[in-house]
């Protein structure tokens, strides 16, 4: 059973008590309105898309809900574990957590070809932008720039692009921990690389990745992980990655449903699709506080893709850039989108073409020619 709370513009005040760990996964709480008497509670029921699917986890439906995990963290195949290189304190720490930050997974050597080809890609765009432009994502579009400037803020996709970084996606150092976490084999879902320019670089807000992927591709089940691959130095001045641990455990759908011009918007200014609403972020933020993850070039984070996360401006004078991974279990393909006004996003952003979409071969050495 799962509980809603309705208020104004559905951002009403209130207090959730959380008083064991096993209420906060279950989302088996107290809400209380705040200055207006109680919120108004109801049940909320599950739906259907055209395709059959149940969808497990409304959202973008008016409402500011708080709904419990139906998945598993870490999944099995058969009720047998996966193997792979994770300690089991490392499993036990993504389960309960959310998130493992592994330093020194990539050498220097490793990173140099990576580094070489994404910066060559970010000089040749940002010269070839006129006066008049200011690039975000569309259908035909795959890199954005920061809001009224000519510097990069991101490109999605590079791995169907950047031959370097394709290498990158598939070397066993990423595939075999995705695999062992999810039970299965894996395709990338997205890739990105966030620029996060100095001193331009503007932060993400809050928010999960699953739930966008679930509204607005059509992801049905968490049986996903996203996979960071430092390629620069991250510190909090830089504006790395900021997590909220054991955010995870429940489900924060948003209430603002999808508009069309989301594709161009969420990702180049404050993401308004796909936030958290502000009193549940702040009543999380209050039990279990937030966590910066630092590392330095080669070091990656994996986080499960219901985490909260964001990350702030780069105040720094040093850039910082990472190269996000979306490894998506083979048995959690893309169908109907849940909740969007279109039947799919640009490839670019949301993969379903049979080409991308099939298990990856790991490269076991990145430095051979092979491969």
């Amino acid at each position: 059973m799962s509980f809603i709370i309705k208020g104004r513009n559905c951002l009403a005040p209130f207090h959730r008590y959380l008083t064991s760990t096993r209420q906060f996964a279950r989302a088996s709480v107290k809400l209380y309105g705040q200055g207006q008497g109680h919120g108004r509670i109801r049940q909320l029921s599950t739906a259907a898309t055209a395709e059959g699917v149940e969808d497990l986890y409304p959202s973008r439906a008016g409402i500011c809900e708080v709904l419990p995990r139906k998945d598993p963290v870490i999944w099995t195949h058969k009720g047998i574990s996966a193997a792979g290189p994770l300690t089991n304190e490392e499993l036990n720490h993504y389960n309960q957590r959310g998130f493992l930050v592994l330093h020194d997974i990539f050498t220097t050597e490793e990173m140099k070809p990576v580094q070489d080809e994404i910066n060559l890609f970010k000089t040749n765009a940002e010269h070839n932008i006129s006066e008049d432009e200011d690039p975000t994502l569309t259908a035909d579009s795959n890199f954005l720039t920061e809001p009224n400037t000519k510097k990069l803020r991101g490109i999605f996709a590079p791995h169907m692009h950047l031959p370097s970084v394709n290498r990158l996606t598939r070397s066993v150092k990423l595939i075999s921990r995705a695999k062992q976490i999810l039970a299965d084999d894996v395709y990338i879902h997205q890739s990105r690389v966030n620029m996060h320019q100095a001193l331009v670089g503007n932060g993400h807000h809050w928010h999960t990745d699953f739930e966008i992927f679930h509204s607005e591709d059509g992801m049905p089940r968490m049986r996903g992980l996203t996979m960071v691959v430092m390629l620069n130095i991250n510190t909090p001045q830089q504006g790395s990655l900021i997590v909220v641990p054991e955010s995870h455990k429940i489900f924060i759908p948003t209430a603002k449903s999808t508009s069309l011009d989301s594709l161009e918007t969420n990702s180049k200014f404050k993401i308004q699709y796909g936030a958290p609403d502000e009193a549940i972020l702040s009543e999380l933020v209050d039990q279990h506080g937030i966590e910066y993850c630092n590392g330095d070039p080669g070091s990656v984070i994996i986080f499960d893709l219901n985490l909260v996360h964001a990350n702030q401006n780069n105040l720094s004078t040093l850039d910082r850039t990472n190269l996000f991974v979306v490894y998506n279990s083979m048995e959690n393909k893309l169908v109907k989108p849940f909740n969007a006004p279109w039947d799919r996003r640009p490839e670019h952003m949301a993969a379903r073409d049979k080409k991308w979409v099939q298990p990856l071969q790991p490269i076991e050495n990145l430095l051979s020619e092979e491969n």
